[in-house]
């Protein structure tokens, strides 16, 4: 069995783990990788009834583009994304599983999803490539292929005294 939970990404320093918008979930961060200026950071998976972090929140608290991700036991996932200009879109990794889960939102159609992902980059300043490699994260990926799609370095885990 995987993680289950949220993963949060969003450009930002150390402080962003302590901003409201994630600290107003009730979730303590389990991992925390720097991607460039980005931010990377899983969520205490813990189920309960908290809300779900919000991408709009951490877009507005940031002032630059925001993701989170739902990730269900590793073999799927759904993210959010947000940019301040308010544009927002939802997509989903490894489509075949999120079927299994009954975890794809009504409506979705990955075709408007890889261009509202390429609009949310091109928003957020990072590489903007073809829609065939985006289009490959979504069906058969994971959100990290769809990181490297726009061009963000990999993860490099901080690990803080406690």
């Amino acid at each position: 069995m995987g993680y289950s939970g949220w993963i949060i990404v969003a450009k930002g320093d150390d402080t962003l783990s302590k901003e409201p918008a994630v600290t107003a979930h009730g979730r303590g961060v389990l991992a925390e990788y720097v991607r460039g200026d980005w931010r990377e950071m899983w969520l205490d998976g813990r189920w309960g009834t908290r809300p779900s972090p919000s991408a709009t929140e951490l877009a507005t608290a940031t002032g630059a583009p925001a993701m989170t991700v739902f990730v269900m036991d590793e073999d799927c996932a759904v993210a959010y994304g947000a940019a301040p200009s308010g544009q927002c879109w939802e997509a989903v990794f490894s489509e075949e599983a999120a079927e299994a889960y009954e975890a794809i939102p009504a409506g979705y159609e990955r075709r408007a999803a890889v261009t509202a992902a390429l609009d949310w980059a091109a928003e957020a300043k990072l590489l903007c490539c073809e829609p065939g490699p985006v289009e490959t994260a979504l069906r058969d990926g994971w959100y990290s292929d769809l990181l490297r799609c726009f061009g963000l370095p990999e993860g490099v885990e901080i690990h803080r005294a406690e």
